[in-house]
């Protein structure tokens, strides 16, 4: 991915505008298959039901919900900020908050789950940071990030049993973890297999530039001290994003408890990252009709949540589309 950043300005003309077709058809296919997979989802719910819902809603308790996104993006700001000042010119975080606000803007606005980051390794590399040091430092923050997610993830489908059906889906969701791992240790160790693995075809290239990002990969992944506060950041992350969908429910007046939306919730947004919709919509419909059944809630009740909570998502991005216009570019 790197290499194709720092070649692209240098293809020809009729390479560049083969990749920006490409490009270009990607961004269509995404936008037909949320589309798909929205109308799926209102085909499966009494669309009335869920507008009436939607009405219910407590104006206080969505802006809590927003409250609580602005605090996932802090927290992830000063997650990334840490992971930086490892590995790469330390930033101010001030200036590490101001372009996380705008990555996430641009993660509601872009096409993949990811758009955002992509923008965010951009706007670092403006602030004397190398473009391989600025990938390496979102990589490995969403990294940490995940891997508290899964262990979240495996914690909610032990908790829900048997109630989270069907069972693939529950063997699927506890595999994540030790799948993780494994990939983890891989990755740290990279730069230590035989040279001859790395210059397998088509994987030789990605795994020669994962291989040059091993060894920060074991200074944040491996060193307890740091590995363990962005764990703990990353776990208040997402439980900030659980409080999220809890006030939504609240406010909705639905039977959701805080346990039953920890359970459930990472699930949510574990899958929501899988990068085949705009955004996340229609996957993460789909995913909270699914999750949230385990815990006694209707497909009208789930499908209302997670536009709720996807509106919100929009709104907290809201500071980074004035921090861009302000010109953090």
């Amino acid at each position: 991915m790197i290499s194709k950043v720092l070649s692209f300005s240098s293809l020809p003309g009729g390479m560049a505008s083969a990749k920006v077709r490409k490009g270009r058809l990607a961004f269509v296919v995404k936008l037909l298959l949320s589309g798909i997979l929205l109308a799926a989802v209102a085909l499966s719910v009494d669309l009335p039901a869920v507008g009436q819902l939607l009405t219910a809603l407590s104006p206080i308790s969505g802006a809590g919900a927003v409250i609580c996104l602005v605090g996932v993006t802090l927290v992830s700001a000063l997650r990334w900020s840490l992971v930086v000042d490892a590995i790469a010119t330390p930033q101010p975080l001030r200036r590490m908050l101001s372009l996380m606000f705008v990555g996430n803007f641009f993660t509601q606005m872009l096409p993949t789950s990811v758009g955002g980051d992509a923008v965010r390794i951009w706007q670092l590399s403006q602030h004397g940071v190398t473009v391989e040091r600025a990938f390496a430092g979102v990589l490995l923050e969403r990294i940490s990030g995940l891997l508290a997610l899964v262990f979240m993830v495996a914690g909610g489908v032990f908790w829900l049993g048997e109630s989270l059906s069907p069972p693939a889906l529950r063997y699927l969701l506890f595999a994540a973890l030790p799948a993780l791992l494994a990939g983890l240790l891989v990755f740290c160790f990279l730069n230590r297999l035989p040279r001859s693995w790395r210059d397998l075809p088509m994987l030789g290239r990605g795994l020669h530039l994962l291989a040059m990002m091993a060894g920060d990969a074991r200074q944040i992944l491996l060193a307890p001290g740091r590995s363990l506060v962005l764990f703990l950041l990353s776990a208040a992350a997402h439980g900030l994003a659980v409080l999220a969908f809890f006030s939504l429910a609240h406010g909705l007046g639905l039977p959701l408890s805080l346990p039953a939306a920890t359970a459930v919730v990472p699930a949510i947004i574990l899958i929501t990252f899988l990068p085949v919709s705009f955004a996340g919509w229609g996957v993460r419909e789909g995913a909270s009709i699914i999750m949230f059944a385990a815990v006694g809630l209707g497909a009208d009740q789930a499908a209302t949540l997670s536009v709720l909570f996807g509106v919100a998502l929009i709104l907290a991005g809201l500071p980074g589309c004035l921090l861009w216009l302000r010109g953090a570019r």
